[in-house]
């Protein structure tokens, strides 16, 4: 099994639109992602929607749009979308598989990339999005994660989503769409986003490819937007050659970004009678380009793969998803297809959709020169316990998986109803945290953090949580609250949970609105009581933090991820919330499948 794959667990479809499922890839704000394989051999990445995305009717619409407009365009960078369906209970797309590590991977395992390298990959950008240009879709949300790269150039991901996104009720209160470290002027301000939009993002692009790091830096988001909208950028370490177009694509009025055939046209100057190929066949430097081995297909395009048996649910043809609700200010609804307690694999392969194509430049003429540039090739393919709580009396680190049956029987079983867990006379789930939390979980980043405090049946209202909190929570008639403290597998980050438990869902979705507008270390942070993650429950510890909160069922659930010591990114808490979130609810218990 690869280690940029995780396996099928028993929670996972065996197909979606006729495509048999091998592996996940990952997990995404949007919905989970799988490798897949169409009929005749060819790997597929297909994503599948969050089953609260699927009934909010205007993402439904602009999705659909967003499709559309994707099938339309064809490229050499470009992970094409294969199939798709809108109109499915629960929608997915599928794209061509891209064996190959995201921009954020590379930098991340490798360091910055040589300076050849850089103008390679910036050529090829620049001519995909002057093609999706063409066909009416701003990406919006261009960052490191969303470029991948194979062995003959880089792929444009993840666009038209952002747009979809933007229309859910489920996303966050006043959110504006993108990464907030990568975002335009424009976009900080509330304004439309333009082609000149993406030229700016690619600036950034082409400065974190050079440094490792983006031009404005990162930090409190207030600090971190004024400083996009008032002062220019970052760019002493920025190699001078790169400097003079990154310069020119950051400037804060969108007029003044040069077009995308003027980058082109630069990044093939620089590059002009140099070796087009870097080391052993590839345009990417010698270990990045080593590493490409490691997102081959070949041992999953097998007929079948084993996996756990599943339950005899068919999660996408029809029924209500388990969870329902509404994104706080700070939060996300999760989705019941997302099984939290396995690796997520590499996020960098996450596609929900990849426009890519030629250059069009006047009636009918096809610019090839940044195609040049990269070669024809062969792809290769201890008892711990939670501050201020009791411990909790049992808990072990064994994974939940199905059972196996090995005898047929007659017996007929009643199907799980999720709509038992709407009120507390029909959920039948134990108020623990082994039925309420999960054991481990992975963040889209690939860092693991494992449960290592929390305590069940405790009292909802703690010391640390605000008057307002506590108001809340005493008028609504909160019964208890299941609590966990993970930490990363680096001690770096803690994340931690609160599942507060309710009469029925009703009580719950009120909780939720009074709450939604508060920040999610309000209700208080779980900490272990010693050791690495017990910083933050410590006087006058002061680390960046992001909270998610949302309701599930009959239950409200609050997370805050936070550094344990030095700070590091912004995305890095969001994707350790996220994930955090979604692993938390009645789903974990066994009975609920």
């Amino acid at each position: 099994m690869s280690a940029r794959f995780a396996p099928l667990t028993a929670d996972d479809p065996d197909e979606v639109g006729g495509y048999a499922l091998r592996a996940r890839i990952g997990v995404g704000g949007m919905g989970r992602v799988y490798l897949a394989f169409t009929p005749g051999g060819r790997a597929l990445a297909l994503k599948v929607i969050r089953p609260e995305h699927a009934e909010d009717e205007e993402f439904r619409r602009r999705f659909r749009q967003e499709v559309d407009a994707a099938q339309r365009v064809q490229g050499l960078y470009t992970a094409p979308v294969v199939d798709a369906d809108s109109e499915a209970p629960i929608p997915w797309l599928a794209t061509a598989y891209v064996p190959g590590p995201s921009l954020r991977q590379a930098v991340a395992e490798h360091g910055p990339l040589p300076l050849a390298t850089v103008f390679r990959l910036i050529a090829g950008v620049a001519e995909g999005l002057t093609a999706v240009h063409a066909c009416g879709l701003i990406h919006r949300d261009l960052t490191p994660a969303n470029v991948l790269l194979a062995d003959d150039g880089p792929r444009v991901i993840d666009f038209g989503i952002a747009h979809a996104a933007a229309a859910t009720s489920l996303t966050r209160t006043g959110m504006k769409i993108g990464t907030p470290a990568l975002m335009a002027p424009e976009q900080v301000q509330g304004r439309s986003a333009t082609p000149a939009t993406d030229v700016f993002a690619l600036g950034q692009l082409a400065v974190f490819a050079a440094t490792g790091h983006t031009a404005f830096g990162e930090g409190n988001q207030d600090a971190l937007f004024y400083r996009i909208r008032n002062e220019p950028p970052d760019l002493d370490d920025c190699p001078a050659e790169l400097r003079a177009i990154a310069s020119r694509c950051l400037e804060k009025d969108p007029d003044k970004r040069p077009p995308l055939t003027e980058v082109m046209a630069y990044a093939r100057e620089q590059t002009e009678g140099q070796t087009m190929r870097l080391a052993a066949g590839s345009w990417l430097p010698t270990d990045v380009a080593t590493s490409l081995t490691d997102y081959g297909t070949a041992s999953y395009d097998a007929k079948t793969v084993a996996k756990p048996p599943k339950p005899k649910t068919a999660v996408l043809s029809a029924g209500k998803p388990l969870s329902t609700g509404k994104l706080s200010s700070t939060g996300k609804v999760s989705s019941t297809l997302k099984n939290t307690t396995t690796r997520s694999g590499a996020a960098g392969l996450v596609l929900f959709v990849a426009f890519l194509a030629f250059l069009v430049i006047g009636p009918g003429k096809v610019i090839d020169s940044v195609a040049g540039m990269f070669a024809t090739s062969t792809t290769r393919t201890t008892t711990p316990t939670a501050v201020g709580k009791s411990a909790d009396p049992v808990r072990t680190t064994t994974k939940r998986v199905a059972a196996k049956t090995t005898t047929r029987t007659t017996t007929t079983t009643k199907r799980f109803d999720p709509s038992s867990l709407n009120d507390k006379s029909t959920d039948k789930t134990p108020q623990t945290t082994s039925a309420l939390l999960a054991d481990e979980f992975t963040d889209s980043g690939g860092r693991t953090f494992t449960f290592e405090a929390g305590s069940h049946r405790e009292s909802c209202i703690a010391p640390a949580q605000t008057d307002d909190v506590e108001g809340i929570l005493n008028r609504n008639g909160c019964i208890g609250a299941t609590t966990g403290a993970f930490v990363s597998s680096d001690g770096k980050i803690l994340v931690s949970v609160k599942v507060l438990e309710f009469a029925n869902n009703t009580i719950a979705d009120n909780v939720y609105e009074a709450l939604k507008d508060l920040r999610s270390e309000d209700l208080g942070i779980v900490c272990p009581k010693t050791g690495a993650g017990s910083e933050p429950c410590e006087a006058n510890h002061d680390s960046m933090n992001n909270g998610w909160k949302g309701r599930k069922h009959r239950y409200v659930i609050s997370v805050v991820a936070t550094y344990t010591g030095a700070n590091g990114s912004k995305e890095a808490l969001t994707a350790a919330a996220e994930e955090g979130y979604d692993s938390a609810g009645p789903h974990n218990y066994s009975g609920n499948r």
